[in-house]
Formats: structure tokens, C-alpha cells, sequence
């Protein structure tokens, strides 16, 4: 089931367009609590713009895929294309928008939600989920903010496919057909599969440890051999 009523916002965001460039520049639109963008596309000239942070935040955070933009006095509907957080994954430092014809498709990937547990769970299966979000094509003002995917009736060894996620009414999926979203598979076949992936561990080569020690005990011995013999102990002094 794809719930649409989030895919894009209502919200008008009017952004003021930067003239001044360069990171000191950037630093100071963030500095004023804006974030800095930029809108292209529909064989338009790329602007920067700025953002109004608060407002922008919120619409981002919403899972909304497209929203409204005032820019030099014109409406235009976009697709949020990209966000990029600082470091700590928490603030946001940009934002690239992309100019959108609404009656055109757009190629975006939708957020899954699992919902339910699935009946192989009674049998001490568990549920592994292989994607967590679908690419589809679709128009723009129809795209989905998630698509929710019962797995309810998944017995054990059962799979849900991509061509088995329902998407909107003439959208197209571009994942493989026969992806494996998820799956129901027994705690030892998840522990296999673990292992599996992580390979085989190196076995100890014995050997290799007694060559070593014999390589340390001539490496002891080396000095005594390249360098002057020895010289003998000095004989007992004769009884008189």
C-alpha cells in the first residue's frame, strides 16, 4: 500500500537568491539560520538560492519528495534531489533542487515500511529485509512519502519480491523484478548466511611458527659467529 498523502507539501517556501559564493560565504548563510541551495533544471540556469532553515527542515523531515518554491517573484514545484547533513548526520548544509514539469516522471526511491509479523515467526523464523527502499518512476505529484508492506502472512522460507510491492497506478518499477525484499528464514540459516559473508577463518600454519623460532634462534647466534672467537678461559694457576 503507498500512502501519498505526504509526497509532496503545500508549503510555499520563498528562497532568496545568492549572489556571493565561497565556503565564508556558505558559512554565513548557515550562521543566519538558512541553508544553502541550489534550483536547476527544465533547461533553466542553475541559481543559488537560501533557504529559510525552520521551515525547510520540516518539509524535508515530512518525507515529502517534491515541494513549492517562491524564486524572483514565480511559484515553481521541485524535486528534492539531494541533502547533504554535517557530520554528525544532524544538521542540514544543503540542499539541490531540481525544477520539475508536475505532468512529468521523476525517478525517486520510496522508504519501505514493514508492517505486522509474519506467521513463520511462531515457527522460530525470523524477518530479514534485504531492501529497505523501492525505485520506481512516477509523475511527480504522485510520488508516495512510503510504502507500506504487510508481511503478515509470510510462512517460513517465504520471500516478498519487488514485482510483488504494490506501486502506484502507472508507475514503473526499476528495481529487478525478482529482488528480495525480505524474507522469513530460521536463526540458523540467518547464522550461516552471517557466517558465509564474513568467510572462512585463516587457519594456523604450524609450520610457519618453528620456522620463525628458527629464524630468531640464527638471528641470536649471528653475532657470536661474525665476530672474534671467543677467547679461551684462563688455565688454573699451577699448585706449588
Amino acid at each position: 500500500m503507498a500512502k501519498k498523502s505526504e509526497g509532496h507539501r503545500t508549503d510555499v517556501i520563498e528562497v532568496a537568491i545568492r549572489t556571493e559564493r565561497g565556503s565564508r560565504k556558505v558559512q554565513l548563510v548557515r550562521a543566519d539560520g538558512r541553508i544553502p541551495g541550489i534550483v536547476y533544471g527544465m533547461k533553466k540556469d542553475a541559481v543559488s538560492i537560501a533557504l529559510p532553515g525552520p521551515l525547510t527542515e520540516a518539509v524535508i523531515h515530512s518525507g515529502a519528495h517534491v515541494m513549492e518554491i517562491k524564486l524572483d517573484g514565480k511559484n515553481e514545484k521541485v524535486l528534492i534531489k539531494a541533502v547533504q547533513y554535517d557530520y554528525l548526520n544532524k544538521e542540514i548544509e544543503h540542499v539541490d533542487l531540481q525544477r520539475i514539469d508536475p505532468n512529468q516522471k521523476v525517478r525517486v526511491k520510496i522508504p519501505l515500511e514493514f508492517r505486522g509479523t509474519p506467521k513463520g515467526a511462531k515457527e522460530g523464523g525470523i524477518l530479514e529485509t534485504q531492501i529497505t527502499e523501492i525505485e520506481i518512476e512516477v509523475k511527480a505529484l504522485e510520488i508516495p512519502d512510503l510504502i507500506r508492506l504487510n508481511v503478515e502472512h509470510l510462512e517460513l522460507h517465504q520471500a516478498i519480491h519487488a514485482k510483488e510491492v504494490a506501486i502506484p497506478a502507472g508507475a514503473k518499477l526499476i528495481n529487478h523484478p525478482d529482488a528480495i525484499v525480505c524474507q522469513v528464514r530460521t536463526v540458523k540459516e540467518e547464522v550461516a548466511a552471517v557466517v558465509a559473508e564474513a568467510g572462512p577463518a585463516e587457519p594456523e600454519v604450524i609450520g610457519k611458527k618453528k620456522e620463525e623460532e628458527g629464524a630468531e634462534g640464527a638471528a641470536a647466534a649471528a653475532p657470536a659467529a661474525g665476530g672474534k672467537a671467543a677467547a679461551p678461559a684462563a688455565a688454573a694457576p699451577a699448585k706449588k
